[in-house]
């Protein structure tokens, strides 16, 4: 599907210029935070699609709704995740789910934290980020749903799936 060529207007292009600050450290990290993910990270060029991103959440940003650090932090890491699933598609790979969410054991953990952090390692990178930007970020549906061009009802939903299977997966859990 071709996108629809679309120009910003002056308000729309200085806030993008403003915020290709974001783009470095959002990049860093997630590479930091992605290991599992670095030899698809490695032919993607994550610059242009970060550049990319804001450019495009340039559009859509209010800053009533949310501050410019999370809208734009958000659709950077968004994008960066699609594009390196595509990659992985044109690979013939598949995204491992065993990325390490805490590599440093925590004694002062209790079983249930130790339950929730195993079950999250079982769920889909996708599905992950989803919730953490959902729930941890709040997130708004709303903003969601405009970073990934699609109805706040159908982010509702994925993320209701989401919730569902980390339920399903933790109570699978020895």
């Amino acid at each position: 599907m071709i996108a629809k060529k679309r120009k910003l207007n002056k308000r729309q292009r200085k806030l993008a210029e403003d915020s290709l600050q974001f783009v470095k450290p959002s990049i860093a990290t997630f590479v930091k935070r992605n290991p599992d993910l670095r030899a698809s990270i490695a032919r993607v060029d994550l610059y242009s699609v970060a550049s990319q991103a804001v450019c495009m959440a340039a559009f859509t940003y209010d800053p009533k709704k949310s501050k410019a650090t999370t809208y734009f932090g958000s659709a950077i890491r968004h994008a960066l995740y699609r594009e390196v699933l595509n990659q992985q598609k044109q690979d013939g790979r598949y995204i491992t789910t065993d990325r390490i969410i805490d590599p440093v054991p925590n004694n002062s953990r209790t079983r249930q934290e130790m339950r929730a952090l195993r079950a999250l390692r079982l769920l889909s990178i996708y599905d992950r980020a989803l919730l953490e930007d959902r729930l941890i970020e709040q997130v708004t549906l709303e903003q969601l749903g405009e970073e990934q061009a699609i109805d706040p009802r159908t982010v509702s939903k994925r993320v209701r799936a989401a919730i569902d299977k980390l339920r399903s997966v933790e109570t699978d859990l020895p």
